[in-house]
């Protein structure tokens, strides 16, 4: 496995309606954890942005 593919865990603070709207979504989103669908809007902006 390379670097860009190891997995990292850390702290994340939000605010608590942002945290219901991963509760709320994740799953429609295919997602099978809140963490890939928060790793998928992560990678959605940045991309966005360029």
């Amino acid at each position: 496995m390379n670097n860009e593919d190891k997995k990292e865990r850390f702290t994340l603070w939000m605010k608590h309606s942002t945290f219901e709207k991963v509760e709320e979504n994740y799953r429609e989103d295919n997602c099978q954890k809140k963490s890939e669908f928060i790793e998928n809007a992560v990678n959605f902006y940045c991309g966005y942005l360029k």
